[in-house]
Parts: structure tokens; C-alpha cells; sequence
């Protein structure tokens, strides 16, 4: 009988060392078609969206945090309005992708800050901790097949056109 507690014991032990995988959603559409709204509502149903990090189970992350550093010349052209920030190349996937394994792989993560007026990263970062349920959007999510794999659950938020010219124009 003691045995039976003491294998009963130690099952337990190693169950607290799993590394439970977290469920990853992408959310992706349009500019302005209400990704992040989704991603709030979400987190509101889940009763998520006013707790401390550390008891929180879901976690949002955008892709507007992972775009490029911008050279000189691109930065030239994006303040004339001719630089094209829905482009893929405008984001750095390989961060997108390290980042999602290590979410994957229950990491806490660093995010980097975004600049949009400099067109750069800030010297900051947001620290995301691991949760059993990831959100991640933006408007290009899907476009590459690697990290689409990697998501559970896919949604598209899918808006009509002029109203989502009317939101981008606030």
C-alpha cells in the first residue's frame, strides 16, 4: 500500500513538470476589419481581459509588433506614403516564427515595441508569459505556410470593404 503512494506521489510530481502545449488562434483580415476587436471580445467572454498577467490563461499578441526596421530609403518613402506596410516583406516573419515555437514550447516571451512615427523598434520590449490560450493577429497571419501550420484554429474577420476605409480613416 505504501508503494501504491509513493508511485501515486511521484506520478503526480512529473505531471507537474509537462509542459502543457498552449492552444494557438490566428486571427488575420483586412486593415481595420475588427481583428483586434475579435481578439478583445474573446478575451471578455473568457472573463480575461482584467486579470494579472500571472493569472491570466489567454494572451494576445499583434502582428503590428513584428514589422522591419525600415533603411533609410524605405523610411523616405514611407513618409511620403509610398511604402507599403501590407506588404509580407514588411514584416519579419523568422521573429514571428521564433517567437511562436517559443510560445509553443511554454517560454515566456519579449515582444518587441514598435515605432510608428521613427518606423523602428523602441529599446522596449512586452513580456508575454506563457497561457493555455495565444491570440495572435494581423492582416497577413496566413500568408506564410509555416507559421499558418503552427496555428489550431485559424479565423478570418471579414468586413466590408468601405467600412473598413471609413475605420482606417479615424
Amino acid at each position: 500500500m505504501a508503494g501504491d503512494t509513493e508511485t501515486h506521489l511521484s506520478d503526480s510530481a512529473e505531471n507537474d513538470n509537462i509542459i502543457r502545449q498552449p492552444f494557438l488562434i490566428g486571427v488575420s483580415g483586412g486593415t481595420a476589419s475588427g481583428k483586434s476587436s475579435v481578439c478583445e471580445k474573446i478575451m471578455e467572454l473568457l472573463g480575461q481581459n482584467e486579470i494579472d498577467h500571472h493569472q491570466r490563461q489567454v494572451a494576445i499578441l499583434s502582428q503590428d509588433s513584428f514589422y522591419r526596421e525600415l533603411t533609410p530609403e524605405q523610411k523616405a518613402k514611407a513618409l511620403k506614403g509610398q511604402f507599403n506596410f501590407d506588404h509580407p516583406d514588411a514584416f519579419d516573419n523568422e521573429l514571428v516564427t521564433q517567437t511562436l515555437w517559443q510560445i509553443m514550447q511554454g517560454k515566456t516571451v519579449q515582444i518587441p515595441v514598435y515605432d510608428f512615427f521613427t518606423h523602428s523598434r523602441k529599446d522596449e520590449f512586452v513580456t508575454v508569459y506563457p497561457a493555455d490560450v495565444v491570440l495572435f493577429e494581423g492582416i497577413l497571419m496566413f500568408y506564410s505556410q509555416e507559421i499558418r501550420d503552427l496555428f489550431q484554429m485559424k479565423l478570418f474577420v471579414d468586413t466590408d470593404a468601405d467600412t473598413r476605409l471609413s475605420r482606417r480613416e479615424c
